[in-house]
Formats: structure tokens, C-alpha cells, sequence
């Protein structure tokens, strides 16, 4: 049950949150990445580019303290400059990125999903074929 669940977020509108937007086509992804990285330069009007730090946020536990590995992890999906700044193009990509692998995710599961219909149908087909077979033995035919 939960699987099934899980399979129908991935057939949203917003499949990464509201907050983000739309991502329901790679065009809408770009789009809601942009708006995203403009609201996080709201705060740094004055830098030409969205500093590390500002994502690093995200890393924070609930006691304040930033977890190192979620760090890592941020580091290694966006990839800053040596000075630790994000330009708009390489957030947008980096977000293009996550969306790609979540694309081929769906796509797969729906392939999955066919594959295990027909696979349903073929054994459907044998299981009925027996049934009907030993019926007919059963009444001597």
C-alpha cells in the first residue's frame, strides 16, 4: 500500500513540493528552479551569485547544528565554485539534474508496471486453460 502511495506523488503536479512549483514538464522544472534561486537571492540583492551558505542551511538538525553528511550531500548535488558561490545556471542544472533521474525512476516503474500486466495475463491464461481442462476430466470429456 504504501508502494502504491508512493507511485502517486510521482504522477504530480509538484512532485518536489508547492514551495518549489510545478515540475510536471522539464520546461515547468526550469522554470520553478529559476524562481527558486531568484527567492534565495532576495536576501543577497547586493552578490552577484547565491551563496553555499544559503543551501547549507538546509543541513541544520533540529538542534542547530549542521549534519555533515547532509552537507556532503548538498555539496555534491549543486557543486559551488572554489569560492563557494552558485550561479543561476549551474542551480538550474543541477536541479534539471534530480529531475532527469526522477523521469527515468517513472519511466521505469511504468515499464515495470506493463511488464508485470502482461506477465498477470499470460499466467491468467494458463491458470484458466488448466481449470477448464480438468473440468472437462471431471466430466469425462
Amino acid at each position: 500500500m504504501r508502494f502504491r502511495n508512493a507511485l502517486t506523488l510521482i504522477h504530480k503536479r509538484f512532485p518536489f513540493s508547492y514551495a518549489f512549483g510545478p515540475a510536471d514538464t522539464r520546461t515547468a522544472c526550469v522554470d520553478s528552479s529559476q524562481h527558486v534561486y531568484s527567492r534565495l537571492m532576495m536576501e543577497s540583492r547586493d552578490e552577484p551569485c547565491l551563496k553555499f551558505e544559503t543551501l547549507a542551511l538546509i543541513a541544520l538538525d533540529g538542534k542547530g547544528v549542521i549534519d555533515q553528511s547532509k552537507a556532503k550531500e548538498i555539496l555534491k548535488l549543486f557543486r559551488p565554485d572554489r569560492d563557494g558561490n552558485l550561479t543561476m545556471l549551474d542551480f538550474v542544472k543541477s536541479v534539471d539534474s534530480i529531475y532527469k533521474e526522477y523521469r527515468l525512476l517513472q519511466a521505469t516503474i511504468d515499464n515495470s508496471s506493463q511488464i508485470d500486466r502482461a506477465f498477470e495475463n499470460i499466467l491468467n491464461v494458463v491458470f484458466y486453460v488448466i481449470v477448464f481442462a480438468i473440468i472437462l476430466w471431471q466430466l469425462g470429456l
